[in-house]
């Protein structure tokens, strides 16, 4: 998005350029204004298909076509002057290296510069090719073309490390940091979803680590958090399919797609697949607490008869799963 409005930028200021310049043209009765007129026809159509444009390859496409009608509006202009040939060198310059940052990708901007090269030089330069120093206009255009590759590749550049810098930030925002599941704030987005209508029955699964504290307080908060990340490991294992994530600390939350009974059956493959995870390592629990998701009323209300569960699991000798009797 945010380069699709820098390229129709550039090509709004190519085209009001074009446009101050014939306004302030000495001798415009020596100007073709039917080419002129024409290209003022494609330099609009050009940039108003690429505003209107979704997709990037027909936005590129566009706007390389809106490039070469302004090139070839100033093309009209300067073969009306007496001296077409002074113009080409710094009108070519000042296009190739303006249209640098506005293409993504060295074989569509060196394929532009050498269109614009054509349509500005063609029969106007270099003006007397058998002179002995005709060799320098040529030197110029290749080193205009470098310049503009360089400062190519210098923006591709940052636009790759700003895409990487927005997918982390984005990761970040919803992404639990420790365990990779969901965090809570983008497990509740997802969860007020799944209670529209057009869902069918769900159940909402709060799990907690029975005695975690006890595992940091004895052994340390990095083996807590390696608990954690194994935990979340199971839970997105068993859950594949379903909407799961870490509500903070040892909690962690399941939306289950199905009817009770199946609900039911898939808390007691949590429970005994957590503890034959770490059969090997050390005896750990979980205890889950049940509930339906309730599709007309706030997400808070089977929150709370989740915990509610829970607390009876808990209270029942832990290690097993409660459904709240609704």
């Amino acid at each position: 998005m945010g380069g699709r409005v820098h390229r129709n930028t550039h090509l709004v200021f190519g085209v009001l350029s074009w446009l101050v310049t014939v306004a302030l043209m000495r001798h415009r009765e020596m100007l073709d204004y039917t080419q002129a007129a024409l290209a003022l026809a494609g330099m609009l159509a050009g940039l108003g298909l690429t505003v209107v444009s979704r997709s990037l390859p027909v936005s590129i496409v566009t706007g390389a076509a809106s490039v070469l009608f302004i090139t070839y509006g100033f093309r009209v202009m300067i073969v009306s002057t007496s001296y077409p040939s002074f113009w080409v060198l710094p009108l070519g310059v000042m296009i190739t290296l303006t249209i640098a940052p506005i293409f993504s990708g060295i074989a569509y901007y060196l394929g532009i510069s050498l269109c614009v090269w054509l349509t500005l030089g063609l029969g106007n330069f270099p003006d007397h090719a058998q002179q002995t120093d005709h060799h320098w206009p040529v030197l110029a255009v290749v080193v205009s073309v470098l310049i503009g590759l360089a400062l190519n590749i210098y923006f591709l550049v940052l636009r790759i490390h700003n895409y990487r810098a927005r997918r982390d930030l984005t990761a970040m925002a919803y992404t639990d940091g420790l365990t990779g599941l969901n965090n809570r704030r983008m497990f509740t987005q997802r969860a007020r979803e799944l209670q529209s209508p057009e869902h069918g029955t769900a159940f909402f699964l709060m799990i907690d680590i029975d005695d975690f504290k006890q595992i940091n307080d004895v052994d340390g908060h990095e083996a807590g958090d390696e608990v954690l990340k194994k935990t979340a490991g199971v839970i997105a294992q068993l859950s594949a399919g379903h909407l799961c994530g870490r509500l903070g600390g040892e909690e962690f939350a399941v939306i289950y797609q199905g009817e009770q009974g199946a609900a039911c059956a898939f808390a007691a493959q949590l429970v005994a697949g957590m503890e034959a995870a770490f059969r090997h390592e050390r005896v750990l629990s979980i205890s889950i607490g049940v509930a339906e998701l309730i599709k007309d009323a706030d997400l808070s209300h089977t929150y709370r008869r989740a915990d509610e569960a829970l607390y009876q699991a808990k209270k029942g000798g832990k290690n097993r799963h409660v459904l709240h009797a609704a």
